[in-house]
């Protein structure tokens, strides 16, 4: 079978644009200088109420809150559903209610995951199309699983959890 002109031409351009995708990967990927650290990789977590955690400290957390029989758990999660960590998946009680907070979304329901994973992708795509600011590969949400029987709304487990992250005022 022949190629056509136009089969030439629509190959051609599929080449380029393949060798363009790859050099720009290598470029990104050699960008920084020798010794430097990636920017996200020492980010603070914003939680929001201006409560940030370093990105060293985010691991899971359990939160007393005095309306729940159970500790809630709090836990930093990567958004994108291809990551590394499992956490995406549902909780081990089936009457617990799972809320993810993600950049100041609220994310609540039986296809929260879905909806954290679709704004994750949208950001990542808004900053490699440059429309927004550096959309960083390393963004981490929270996953806050209320145990059943526990009405505490997720703003009143940030402000615990921001309660909980404060430091301590050193004793003079």
């Amino acid at each position: 079978m022949r190629l056509r002109t136009a089969d030439r031409t629509a190959l051609a351009i599929l080449c380029l644009l393949l060798a363009a995708s790859v050099s720009a990967r290598v470029s990104a990927g050699t960008a920084l200088a020798p010794g430097s650290t990636p920017a996200a990789a020492t980010d603070a977590v914003d939680l929001g109420n201006g409560v940030s955690v370093l990105r060293r400290d985010a691991v899971r957390r359990s939160v007393w809150i005095a309306t729940c029989p159970a500790p809630v758990t709090a836990d930093f999660v990567e958004p994108s559903p291809h990551g590394s960590d499992t956490s995406l998946a549902s909780p081990p009680n089936p009457n617990d209610r799972v809320v993810y907070l993600y950049r100041g979304w609220t994310l609540e329901g039986r296809r929260a995951a879905m909806e954290l994973g679709a704004l994750y992708f949208m950001r990542r795509a808004a900053a490699v199309l440059r429309l927004s600011g550096s959309g960083a590969r390393d963004e981490l949400a929270v996953k806050v699983i209320v145990p059943d029987g526990c009405s505490a709304s997720p703003g009143e487990v940030m402000a615990h959890l921001g309660l909980a992250l404060r430091p301590e005022p050193l004793a003079e």
